[in-house]
C-alpha cells in the first residue's frame, strides 16, 4: 500500500509538472538564439556597410532598422560592424540633418525619399549607444545634434514634434506618439531639457489615455498601435505623471491573439501580440519589444513567456533571423513581411539581453 502511495505522488507530481502554465516556465538557451540572430544580421550586411533590412530579394535598408542593427552590433560587443553602418549614415546624412527613410543597400541610392522624425532619431539613439559603449564622443556627436536640431524645428505649440518631410518635401502636419517617445529620450540624453519637457507634456497630455491605461497612435489620433505603450514604457519608464504600464496590460488584453503559420506540411502555433487591435497576426519586433518593457516592469514570467514564443519561430526558419511578422497581413499602416527582418532579429537580441534603447 505505501509502495502505492509513493508511486501515486511521483506520478502527480509529474503530472504537477508538465501541466504547469507555460507562462512559468523559463526561457532555455537564449544565449545560442542571441549568436543565431547576431550572425544573420551580420549576413545582412552589405559591402556598402547598411544592412539589408529583410531576407528578400529587393535590398531596401530602412533607416529604422539600420539604428536597430547598429544598436544591436553594439549589445553584441561588435563595435566595428556598428561603425560600418554609422559611418555610412554619416555620409548620407542631408545637408540639414536628416536622412530619408530607406536606402537601396546595394548602391546607396534613395529607396524613399519621406524623412521622418521617428527614424532619424533612431539614428541618434544608436550614436548614444555608441558613445557610452567606447567613450568616443566626437566621431558622431556633431551627426547627432544636427539630427535633433533638424527634428526640432517641427516641434509645434503643445509641445510635440509634428512627422518631418513628406516624399516632395513639404512639411506634415501630423504628429506621432512614437516619434515624440523616440524625441523624448534622446533630447534627454543629449542635454535639451526644455523641449524634452515640452515633448512630456504632449505625451502625458495629447495621447495617453488616462481611462484605459494606453497610448494613442499620435495627435488626434486613436488608433492604437502596440509599439506606442511598449515603447511608452522604455521611454518614460513604468510610472511618473502616469502609470504608463498600464499600457502593457491594454496591449495583453487587446493585442495578445494565438496564430498558426503553415509551411510545406510544417506548421508552428505563436503565442504574442499584433500590431493593432484586429489579432489577426503576430508582430514579432513588437514581442521584442514587449519583452524588454515586461522585464523593466518585473514582469519576469511574461518576459520569459513571450521571449520563448520569439525563439520558437527563430527555430523553425532555422536562420537565426527572425520573421517581422507569422502571417504578412496588413496593420491598418503597410502590409507586414513574414520573411527574417532586421528589426524583429534586433528586437530579439535586445530581448534576450533586457536592453532598453531609449536609455543607452
Amino acid at each position: 500500500m505505501l509502495k502505492m502511495k509513493n508511486a501515486l505522488l511521483v506520478l502527480l507530481s509529474f503530472i504537477v509538472i508538465f501541466s504547469a502554465p507555460s507562462s512559468s516556465l523559463a526561457v532555455t538557451d537564449t544565449s545560442t538564439a542571441s549568436n543565431k540572430a547576431y550572425n544573420w544580421l551580420k549576413g545582412q550586411q552589405c559591402t556598402t556597410g547598411l544592412v539589408d533590412s529583410f531576407s528578400d530579394a529587393q535590398q531596401i535598408s530602412y533607416t529604422y532598422d539600420q539604428a536597430v542593427a547598429a544598436i544591436a552590433f553594439l549589445v553584441k560587443g561588435d563595435t566595428a560592424s556598428a561603425k560600418s553602418v554609422l559611418d555610412t549614415l554619416k555620409n548620407l546624412q542631408t545637408a540639414q540633418g536628416s536622412w530619408y527613410t530607406a536606402y537601396y543597400c546595394n548602391n546607396l541610392s534613395v529607396q524613399e525619399f519621406n524623412q521622418h522624425v521617428g527614424p532619424v532619431l533612431w539614428v541618434v539613439m544608436a550614436i548614444a549607444k555608441y558613445e557610452v559603449d567606447t567613450g568616443d564622443t566626437v566621431t558622431y556627436r556633431d551627426m547627432a545634434i544636427r539630427a535633433i536640431d533638424w527634428s526640432l524645428q517641427f516641434q509645434q505649440a503643445d509641445g510635440g514634434i509634428n512627422g518631418g518631410l513628406d516624399t516632395t518635401g513639404s512639411v506634415l502636419t501630423w504628429a506621432s506618439t512614437e516619434h515624440n517617445q523616440d524625441a523624448y529620450a534622446m533630447l534627454k540624453h543629449y542635454g535639451y531639457t526644455q523641449e524634452a519637457t515640452n515633448v512630456k507634456s504632449f505625451l502625458d497630455t495629447k495621447v495617453w489615455q488616462e481611462a484605459e491605461g494606453f497610448f494613442w497612435a499620435g495627435r488626434n489620433d486613436p488608433n492604437n498601435p502596440m509599439d506606442t505603450n511598449a515603447w511608452g514604457v522604455q521611454a518614460l519608464g513604468t510610472t511618473g505623471t502616469h502609470q504608463y504600464d498600464r499600457g502593457l496590460d491594454y496591449v495583453m488584453n487587446q493585442h495578445r491573439n494565438t496564430q498558426t503559420k503553415r509551411v510545406k506540411g510544417s506548421s508552428i502555433t505563436i503565442n504574442g501580440f499584433d500590431f493593432n487591435g484586429d489579432k489577426n497576426d503576430v508582430w514579432f519586433e513588437g514581442q521584442g519589444q514587449m519583452v524588454v518593457s515586461f522585464k523593466m516592469a518585473g514582469r519576469t514570467a511574461d518576459a520569459d513567456y513571450f521571449l520563448n514564443e520569439i525563439i520558437k519561430i527563430q527555430d523553425f526558419y532555422g536562420t537565426g533571423g527572425v520573421p517581422y511578422s507569422l502571417l504578412g497581413t496588413n496593420n491598418g499602416y503597410w502590409t507586414m513581411k513574414s520573411v527574417e527582418s532586421v528589426s524583429g532579429t534586433g528586437w530579439l537580441i535586445y530581448a534576450i539581453e533586457g536592453f532598453n534603447p531609449f536609455q543607452p
